[in-house]
């Protein structure tokens, strides 16, 4: 819950409120009334231009985030897009998937460790603004 809240949040204040980016959450209902959450999702990853994988210890234990993770990087790196790994805890390699370590290891994409403090002057918010850019 913490990162959900987190992404609702900070996250998604920085990015759409102080950069004007648009993004798509599922939760949010950023999807057709009535239609499954698996069909929005596979609807949606062909129209975004970057995707946001946050790391935490709930996303190791959650199938279905998992399922997400996957679906957006198998299509991300087929069009060679961007994928932005923010790690929202400290988590070992040992814990995380590792479609998302091998997707991590690769030059194209950005991997940020977050911090707690939602401050533009703060090197994440830094770090993130310049991949968004990318």
């Amino acid at each position: 819950m913490r990162d959900y809240k987190w992404v609702y949040g900070p996250l998604r204040i920085f990015l759409e409120e102080r950069r004007n980016y648009k993004l798509l959450l599922l939760d949010r209902g950023d999807v057709l009334a009535g239609e499954h959450r698996l069909f929005a999702l596979n609807n949606s990853i062909p129209k975004c231009k970057k995707i946001i994988l946050v790391i935490s210890k709930e996303f190791v234990n959650n199938d279905w985030a998992y399922y997400e993770a996957t679906v957006g990087i198998e299509h991300f790196l087929g069009l060679q897009a961007r994928i932005i790994v923010i790690n929202l805890e400290h988590i070992t390699k040992t814990e995380i998937p590792q479609c998302v370590l091998q997707m991590m290891s690769l030059d194209a994409n950005d991997h940020i460790r977050k911090t707690d403090i939602l401050n533009e002057n703060n090197i994440f918010w830094k770090c993130l603004d310049q991949a968004m850019r990318r």
